[in-house]
C-alpha cells in the first residue's frame, strides 16, 4: 500500500485522518493501524470503496494506492 499517496489525497481534500476515519466508520486508531500496516491491519474492500468515493479517486489511483506492490 502506498500510504504517502493516500495521505496526500486526504490533504488535497482538506481533511484530516480523523475526518476520514469517522466518515468511513472506523476509529482513528484503527484507521492509522491500517494506514501504517501495523499488526497486519489492512483496509477491507468496503473501506477501500468508501475511500474511493470519499476522496474521489479514479480506478488508477485506487490501484496505485491500495494494490501496487513492488515484487522483488
Amino acid at each position: 500500500m502506498n500510504c504517502d499517496l493516500l495521505k496526500g489525497k486526504i490533504r488535497e481534500k482538506s481533511m484530516t485522518q480523523g475526518d476520514v476515519a469517522e466518515k468511513i466508520g472506523i476509529s482513528l486508531s484503527r484507521f492509522n493501524a491500517k494506514l501504517n500496516g501495523c499488526g497486519g491491519a489492512e483496509f477491507s474492500l468496503g473501506e477501500v470503496r468508501a475511500l474511493k468515493y470519499l476522496l474521489q479517486l479514479d480506478p488508477a489511483q485506487v490501484d496505485l494506492i491500495f494494490f501496487d506492490e513492488k515484487v522483488s
